[in-house]
């Protein structure tokens, strides 16, 4: 068996097709509610690596409604499938336990979308962004275009730090666009407002408006 440390599993998912990966540690998701913490998904579990890839810029400036909802949808797929190739890859490899979460997987709770854990929550304790005003993570480099999938393993893997970046400064452009007033009061934002502009046709979700992403002066990053 190989022995795992956190380079190799990082490559694990460079080379699966990841563009950024970052390593958290199970304990610090103690602020997760019950039956969303890692531990919950994986019993013993001591580490979840974050895998992210991003959108092309084209998503945010010549896409259509129809064009983006499908581009996301298949990177939401992409994700699933390179978790699953890293979790098989430890797994083999090691021999320790992993769990690959899914991009799109979870479950509704009172009117709102909870993942199986919150990837974006993970993404910013590995120190690949931070969540900002428009409560999408943004990351200096790729700004807000990353989408996420996860691994659960029961490896003891050195976390990543979280960083306090510098981006969004409240400029609130996000808050005055927003159709729905979903983001004027952070404290009780939800996605029961946005889940207004998630539209069924054709028996197919139509994703309606993506404006706070689309606004923002960091989306693109550096």
């Amino acid at each position: 068996m190989t022995e795992l440390n956190r380079d190799i599993v990082k490559k694990y998912g460079l080379n699966a097709g990841a563009s950024v990966v970052g390593i958290v540690a199970c304990k610090d998701f103690s602020l997760a509610p019950d039956g969303f913490k890692p531990s919950d998904n994986l019993d013993g579990c001591r580490s979840v690596i974050v895998l992210g890839v991003p959108f092309p810029q084209e998503a945010l400036t010549s896409m259509s409604n129809v064009e983006y909802t499908a581009l996301r949808n298949a990177i939401l797929t992409k994700m699933t499938d390179i978790a699953k190739i890293v979790a098989k890859q430890i797994t083999k490899q090691s021999g320790y336990r992993a769990k690959a979460i899914s991009a799109s997987g979870g479950k509704y709770v009172d009117g709102k979308h909870y993942g199986t854990i919150s990837l974006k929550h993970a993404a910013e304790l590995a120190g690949l962004g931070v969540i900002t005003r428009n409560d999408l993570l943004t990351s200096p480099k790729y700004g807000n275009l990353l989408w996420f999938s996860a691994v659960l393993t029961d490896a003891d893997l050195i976390p990543d730090e979280k960083v306090p970046y510098n981006i969004c400064v409240n400029c609130n452009k996000c808050v005055e666009i927003c159709p729905s007033g979903a983001l004027n009061n952070p404290a009780l934002f939800g996605n029961k407002e946005c889940g207004k502009f998630f539209v069924v046709e054709n028996k197919k979700v139509l994703i309606k408006c993506f404006l706070c992403r689309k606004i923002c002066p960091y989306r693109f990053g550096e």
